[in-house]
């Protein structure tokens, strides 16, 4: 088969942005001291990865074919026969999203707002164990993923994951996009980089703070110098 174009560039940029964040906050999550400075990098990121995640919500409304949500496989039935195709013999090849890949990617959209909630410091420490059990969950859901991508790579000969750079696959013409919407990747790099920008410029590390861009929100990040800060938010008045 040919190689057919099914990503455009606004969901190359989100997948590689949004891995890129959760990287970063899974990382000094488990590797840095919650009592460190670096930490509130650890959250910062997070909210990035939530503001991502939210624009991948309006593409996947009214994005491209691929990054519709209507083009997900994941009807239990196609699921696990895909699972079991998989276990046993090479499995059916999908343009987009395989069901595995479309499953991780919801898993990984419905946990990212709940450690955004569990995060921000209300409840004590059950809520802090909820988190701590989002973020292994959500660790399981990428290794798993990537798993997978290796899984597909041996088996079909392709690697699939190069299709997130060079936007291609291996299909039948009639399955392909018909443009990577270069325009509107660049809009979107723009407003999003814009807004990422602002965030890390809303960041007070002295008192453990941070401002979110538009909506007046400042959030507390830790503890602040004095010891008596808490995680949370408030509303600024100017």
């Amino acid at each position: 088969m040919n190689k057919i174009l099914v990503w455009d560039i606004p969901a190359r940029l989100f997948h590689w942005a949004f891995a890129g964040s959760l990287t970063a906050a899974i990382a000094i999550g488990f590797l840095v001291d919650d009592d460190a400075p670096l930490f509130q990098l650890h959250m910062i990121f997070g909210i990035v990865a939530l503001f991502l995640l939210a624009v991948r919500i309006v593409m996947g409304i009214v994005g491209s074919r691929y990054s519709r949500f209507t083009s997900f496989p994941v009807h239990p039935r196609e699921v696990i026969g895909y699972m079991v195709s998989a276990a046993v013999s090479k499995t059916k090849l999908y343009a987009g999203n395989n069901p595995g890949s479309a499953v991780a990617a919801v898993l990984m959209f419905l946990l990212v707002p709940a450690l955004f909630i569990s995060g921000i410091g209300y409840g004590g420490e059950a809520i802090k164990e909820l988190h701590e059990a989002f973020a292994w969950a959500l660790l399981v859901v990428i290794v798993m993923h990537l798993a997978g991508l290796a899984w597909h790579t041996i088996r079909h000969r392709e690697n699939i994951s190069l299709a997130m750079v060079t936007g291609k696959k291996s299909g039948k013409e009639e399955d392909a996009i018909s443009s990577s919407h270069a325009v509107w990747g660049v809009i979107i790099a723009i407003v999003a980089g814009v807004w990422i920008a602002a965030l890390f410029a809303g960041h007070n590390a002295s008192t453990a703070t941070v401002k979110l861009p538009g909506l007046g929100v400042t959030l507390q990040l830790g503890e602040n110098e004095g010891g008596k800060g808490k995680q949370g938010r408030e509303r600024d008045d100017d």
